[in-house]
């Protein structure tokens, strides 16, 4: 895993466009990290192998910072000038957070033109993830991370939860989940 960490992280800082990456990708390294933790766990912390984890853990880490980084940048680059982001190219968590960042630019510009226009400036979205909505989901879905920036998730077939309404609009336009009507 930490060779596709950083090929990764080399594809990306080489290119000017998002480089693809797998849906899983995020998920893939979490379980390496846990497993890098885990075993630094077992070994003998006075053993060459414990000082070879660390410092593949240390490396590792800077590494992915690196890259998820570089990656949000690009993303927030491309909805600031509006520009059109090749969601094959977006992991599972990427994709959730599109909705909030375009939410937030689109607020952003209300206050600049309120601003311009001799108008008091006013931001309709205060309390992003105040209101949440129960959902179903339909579909298999890696976490997510909500407008509130909460991680919600993993998700399977069938999985009740309350996730922010902004988040549950996105996912039910995607056929990812449908509203449970409460009373």
């Amino acid at each position: 895993m930490y060779d596709e960490i950083l090929n990764a992280w080399k594809l990306e800082r080489t290119n000017e466009d998002l480089q693809p990456l797998p849906r899983d990708f995020y998920k893939r390294v979490s379980t390496y990290f846990k497993r890098l933790v885990e075993n630094l766990r077992i070994v003998d912390k006075e053993s060459i192998s414990a000082e070879l984890l660390k410092s593949e853990v240390e490396y590792a880490t800077v590494l992915f910072t690196r890259l998820y980084r570089l990656r949000i940048d690009k993303i927030i680059s491309k909805i600031v000038k509006n520009e059109e982001i090749a969601r094959s190219n977006l992991t599972d968590e990427e994709d959730a957070l599109i909705g909030f960042l375009k939410l937030f630019k689109e607020e952003s510009d209300m206050v600049v033109e309120s601003i311009l226009n001799g108008r008091e400036p006013k931001v309709i979205s205060s309390g992003f993830g105040n209101k949440m909505t129960l959902v179903r989901f339909l579909k298999e879905s890696s976490a997510i991370v909500g407008v509130d920036l909460k991680t919600y998730g993993p998700f399977k077939p069938e999985d009740l939860a309350y996730i922010p309404e902004e988040n549950a609009e996105i996912l039910e336009k995607r056929g990812v989940v449908v509203r449970v009507k409460t009373t």
